[in-house]
């Protein structure tokens, strides 16, 4: 039976996507999927030199929505004292979430109702607004004690490891759009290479589990 794989890749955003490598990769792997953790509007990129770009690269995403998948990933995924969700309340969760879908309508681009905090910090606000309104998080294998949703994503492997060894029937990979991170795409383009074609691509939203009433 063919290994299942899903693919998520964080920090992507109409500006920061690096196509090229992930449509290099498509080339290779016909079949593969791609689930982006999609920043709505990336702050750090809009108000940079390569605004003058976004037209084209709105344009070039909404061509490769049949096998990539957008899952916000906080609003503008800005760096401050705190993280952007370590410190929010529910009203401010929820108004957080109509902003979301506001940003992403106005570009027009489905997403996923699902929800990654940038840099992993949230807070119990959030979790308990994703859980009334129905989305699911994603929380980090690093972290054990982590605060979950009902409904939740987590990865088995990070790409600058040595995934393509391992025996699971079931690899959830975890990369980033660019560096610094280690698991950065470019810089881990050639593990990315040694994937198999006989795999059965996902998205993550099928790799997606219930949390045990015994967790924290």
């Amino acid at each position: 039976m063919a290994k299942k794989v899903c693919f998520d890749i964080h920090d992507g955003s109409v500006l920061r996507t690096r196509y090229d490598l992930l449509e290099q990769l498509k080339e290779h792997f016909p079949n593969l999927k791609v689930s982006l953790f999609w920043i709505p509007w990336d702050y750090e990129w809009e108000v940079s030199k390569f605004k003058i770009q976004r037209e084209e690269m709105l344009e070039r995403i909404k061509k490769n929505l049949d096998w990539i998948q957008l899952i916000p990933h906080g609003l503008m995924h800005i760096r401050g004292e705190f993280g952007e969700f370590e410190k929010v309340d529910k009203k401010l969760m929820r108004d957080t979430l109509k902003s979301i879908d506001e940003a992403m309508k106005k570009d027009g681009l489905p997403y996923e109702k699902g929800f990654c905090a940038p840099f992993w910090l949230w807070n119990q606000d959030v979790v308990d607004v994703l859980d009334e309104e129905g989305w699911w998080g994603a929380i980090d294998r690093n972290q054990p004690q982590m605060l979950s949703t009902k409904k939740f994503y987590k990865y088995t492997h990070s790409i600058d490891e040595p995934f393509s060894l391992s025996n699971n029937d079931k690899l959830a990979l975890h990369a980033h759009m660019r560096p610094p991170s280690a698991n950065d795409i470019d810089r881990c383009f050639l593990n990315l290479m040694k994937m198999d074609n006989s795999w059965d691509f996902r998205f993550v939203t099928d790799f997606l589990e219930e949390k045990n009433e015994n967790r924290m």
